[in-house]
């Protein structure tokens, strides 16, 4: 069975989905004899094979978690919705080309006159962004699986389940950093109590400085609970009932951006007192950029005392907001 063949049947065995005369049952043996032909057709791991020569072995299971963690990343609205994301070559460097958002000014002259002010046109900023390396060590689980006392799904659900989970963790601290240092123009009204007339303005200011777009208000479903207003429709009432909130605030969509916790603690990512405002016509303020393909890489069982097997996946990729259009951010004291 090739690789790809292999690949595709691991994918289904974990969706699911297998076709064919196959039961699950039987598709785990497929695939444990898949793994074990790919290993050289042994079921144990002989170090010095492994570091003579590349195993087909590390290759399936590469290619698995690769594919599993972009799964699982496409399935997050939040992802879908607000972050660019590209795969490149190991060592390239992309270029995120951002806009200015500005007009020209119009002068009034008489016939035949030169003497008008010139402007450029479509002012531009470059942005590069370096990936950076990220490795994830398990120890063990190619052994068992081998001599089928486990499920390949319980090394690929670890490991997936830790890169995407980073992936994710670094995407929203990004968002959740954005400073008025942050790449493009942001409005920033005064921070304070919330007001309803200042938020108003700034939901006006941002659409006027992004040719009249419509907006979405961005933020945790505490924070949308704060989005109050003195007119509150039967609609309205049903939202909160339901929603816990209102999905319209003055006519304006509003979208809730779930909460996370910071990896290894109880500590929320996002701020429930920041309320987002953002023109519809932005194109996707977070950019990820993933170079390469991911690399598992055995360690030597000699420099463990307990002689366990050790695995390392080496995995490279960066994250940062770009924002090329007007955007408002209102921060309630």
């Amino acid at each position: 069975m090739d690789t790809n063949s292999v690949v595709k049947l691991m994918l289904d065995y974990r969706n699911n989905s297998v076709s064919g005369n196959f039961s699950k049952d039987d598709s785990k043996e497929v695939i444990r004899k898949a793994l074990i032909e790919a290993n050289g057709g042994s079921t144990k791991l002989d170090v010095k094979a492994l570091r003579n020569t590349r195993n087909e072995l590390f290759t399936i299971i590469e290619l698995l978690i690769d594919r599993t963690v972009s799964e699982g990343l496409k399935g997050n609205e939040f992802f879908v919705n607000m972050v660019e994301s590209r795969n490149l070559a190991e060592g390239d460097k992309p270029d995120f080309v951002i806009e200015a958002n500005s007009t020209l000014v119009v002068a009034d002259v008489a016939r035949g006159t030169q003497g008008i002010r010139r402007q450029r046109i479509g002012e531009r900023t470059k942005v590069s962004l370096t990936p950076t390396v990220h490795a994830v060590k398990v120890y063990d689980e190619l052994s068992r699986i081998l001599a089928g006392n486990a499920d390949i799904n319980e090394l690929i659900d670890k490991v997936s389940e830790s890169v995407q989970r980073q992936m994710l963790d670094d995407i929203f601290g990004a968002w959740n950093a954005i400073t008025s240092a942050t790449i493009g123009a942001t409005y920033y009204p005064v921070a304070g109590a919330y007001d309803e007339d200042n938020l108003l303005d700034l939901e006006a200011h941002v659409s006027a400085a992004n040719d009249s777009s419509k907006c979405v208000m961005l933020a945790t479903r505490k924070g949308a609970r704060k989005l109050t207003t003195g007119v509150i429709s039967n609609t309205a009432m049903e939202d909160y009932y339901n929603k816990g909130y209102a999905m319209l605030w003055n006519g304006v969509n509003t979208q809730i951006v779930p909460q996370r916790h910071q990896v290894g603690t109880t500590t929320f990512i996002f701020d429930d007192d920041k309320i987002h405002v953002i023109p519809v016509n932005m194109d996707k303020p977070v950019k990820q950029v993933i170079s390469g393909e991911s690399i598992l890489i055995a360690g030597n069982p000699l420099d463990n005392a307990d002689l366990t097997q050790e695995f390392t996946l080496i995995t490279s990729w960066t994250t940062a907001v770009v924002a090329g259009k007007t955007f408002g951010i209102y921060e309630i004291a």
